[in-house]
């Protein structure tokens, strides 16, 4: 690389004849790439192994292949996504079982839920109640009428659980 980002000629032509991607193309893929949720996103490295190892028995420069192994490896999962979104379901079955693991993790998304996280904020009221031997309805109680915080005995269950210890 050089000064102000510009790219040496050199060493990006020897990115597109490794992976054979335009510069349009590896935009679009790192884009895709970041947009991923985490389990997505180490399945992407666990395969740019792979990628990477395919590069170094052909030969290829040793000082590209970390990086073209992980623009292929992005290719391969972004083509699967979009085989599963495409109308041709004429794929085989193992194709698909590859294709339906990666959409089982992206339908796999963390739900948000506004109570919990306003529960955070009430976090030190919670544990200085729960410590003096408060039961949950009565500290569901002493939310709603202190703060007008309406929340089930059991979410602040499960908060005290996960966030305090207990």
């Amino acid at each position: 690389m050089t000064k102000n980002n510009l790219v040496d000629p050199e060493l990006s032509s020897k990115i597109q004849l490794l992976t054979k991607l335009s510069l349009e193309q590896k935009k679009k893929l790192i884009n895709w790439f970041n947009k991923q949720n985490l389990e997505v996103q180490l399945l992407i490295f666990e395969e740019q192994r792979n990628q990477f190892f395919k590069l170094k028995n052909d030969g290829a420069d040793k000082s590209l292949i970390s990086f073209a192994s992980f623009l292929l490896a992005i290719k391969e999962f972004y083509d699967k996504e979009h085989q599963l979104k495409s109308k041709n379901k004429s794929q085989t079955l193992d194709k698909l079982g590859n294709i339906s693991k990666i959409e089982s993790i992206k339908l796999k998304r963390e739900k948000y839920n506004a109570k919990s996280e306003k529960l955070l904020s009430y976090q030190s009221v919670i544990k200085k109640l729960h410590d003096d031997c408060f039961s949950l309805r009565d500290i569901q109680d002493h939310l709603l009428k202190r703060y007008r915080f309406k929340v089930s005995h059991t979410l602040i269950s499960k908060h005290i659980k996960e966030h305090i210890g207990y």
